[in-house]
């Protein structure tokens, strides 16, 4: 309620929570690739710096790659489709990838479209993940690239703490990735 106000007797909420309230999430489908494949672009600013000549195809085989690797090292893992209630319609916003077993969840990508940005999904995501992970007692863990700023500012605000971190605060890194972990405390 901290970001909440009082306008009339009523409470208003900041726009993005009210967004946030209508987002909802399915299973990807077959149909969702090119969403997928433009969302993964969108999140990659770097990809943009590559010649235009090129740049479809080595986008295309990175987001292959990617997913080859996700399907290998996660066959679990589940694909979501973040979506948004606009006017009864349901939008594409985002993408959450995760994987659960019973020893740890993990997110292993979390993207929302540019243009629907600074809403408040991300943490809307990380909330409902968060509270899943309580509920079956595990930590939810996570690799972010370590010059993702505001990455690494919302994963903060939402209790993230650095896997092993050094007595000097420092991050371990691994391949340029910071390994992250949230936790209840209660863990089975």
């Amino acid at each position: 309620m901290q970001n909440a106000r009082l306008v009339g007797g009523e409470l208003i909420w900041p726009r993005s929570s009210q967004l946030a309230s209508r987002l909802s999430h399915r299973r990807s489908a077959i149909s969702d690739q090119e969403f997928l494949l433009t969302l993964f672009a969108e999140s990659r600013p770097e990809l943009a710096l590559l010649p235009e000549a090129v740049r479809p195809a080595l986008t295309r085989m990175q987001f292959d790659s990617q997913r080859s690797q996700y399907r290998s090292s996660a066959p679990d893992a589940v694909d979501w489709i973040l979506e948004l209630d606009v006017h009864g319609r349901a939008e594409r916003v985002g993408r959450c990838y995760v994987r659960q077993n019973p020893q740890e969840h993990r997110l292993l990508d979390l993207a929302i479209r540019c243009q629907w940005r600074r809403n408040g999904f991300a943490g809307s995501v990380l909330a409902w993940l968060c509270a899943g992970a309580a509920q079956a007692g595990v930590p939810l863990r996570l690799s972010v690239w370590h010059a993702n700023h505001d990455a690494l500012r919302l994963y903060h605000r939402h209790g993230f703490v650095a896997d092993d971190a050094g007595d000097g605060g420092d991050v371990p890194e691994l391949a340029g990735y910071r390994q992250l972990h949230w936790s209840s405390g209660v863990q089975r």
